[in-house]
C-alpha cells in the first residue's frame, strides 16, 4: 500500500511539473494624460553574434481589441547590421525546416528600426512551432546576421502568443 501511495504521489508531482510552463509577461499601462493604452513584452528576444558586436532584438507588438489583446506584428531593432534600414528581411527557420520570410514595411531610417507584419498562417506557425534559426538582412546595405537560437529561446513566440500573463505597470515613469 505504501508503494502504491508513493508511486501515486511521484506520478502526480511529475505530471504537474511537466505541465508547468513559464508564462510570457506582457506589461500593460494606460497613459492618464492621453488615455492611450500600451502593451509591451517584459522581455525581448535578443540575437547577437558571439563577440556581441552586432545583433538584433525582436519584440512582438500588441494592441487592444474588443476581445482582449492581439498581435500587431514584430518590432526589430538592429545594431551594427548596416548603417540605415529599408526593406529589411527576416527569415525564420523552424525546427521542422519550414520557414517564413518577412519584409519590413517601414520607411527608410537610420535608427536601426524595422517593422514586420505577418499573415494569419505565419502567426499560427509562430504560435505553434519552435524556432531554430533567424536571419536578419539589412535591405539597404545587404549586411546580414544569422543566429541559431539557444534552447531556452526557441519557444519565445509560442509563449508570447499562447501563454500570456498581463501585468499592470505605471506609464508615468
Amino acid at each position: 500500500m505504501k508503494k502504491l501511495l508513493l508511486n501515486l504521489v511521484l506520478l502526480t508531482s511529475v505530471s504537474a511539473f511537466s505541465q508547468t510552463t513559464i508564462p510570457f509577461v506582457i506589461e500593460h499601462c494606460k497613459d492618464k494624460m492621453t488615455d492611450k493604452e500600451y502593451y509591451f513584452p517584459q522581455k525581448k528576444l535578443i540575437c547577437a553574434n558571439p563577440e556581441k558586436t552586432k545583433g538584433f532584438t525582436l519584440v512582438p507588438n500588441f494592441k487592444a481589441t474588443d476581445y482582449g489583446i492581439k498581435n500587431n506584428g514584430i518590432i526589430c531593432e538592429n545594431v551594427n547590421i548596416g548603417n540605415c534600414d529599408e526593406k529589411d528581411s527576416l527569415i525564420i527557420l523552424f525546427e521542422d525546416d519550414t520557414k517564413i520570410i518577412l519584409t519590413s514595411w517601414n520607411k527608410f531610417n537610420c535608427e536601426g528600426n524595422a517593422y514586420f507584419d505577418f499573415s494569419d498562417t505565419e502567426l499560427n506557425d509562430l504560435s505553434t512551432k519552435k524556432i531554430n534559426t533567424i536571419r536578419f538582412t539589412n535591405g539597404y546595405t545587404f549586411d546580414a546576421l544569422t543566429i541559431t537560437l539557444k534552447i531556452q529561446q526557441k519557444d519565445y513566440f509560442v509563449r508570447a502568443f499562447s501563454n500570456q500573463k498581463i501585468e499592470e505597470v505605471d506609464c508615468s515613469k
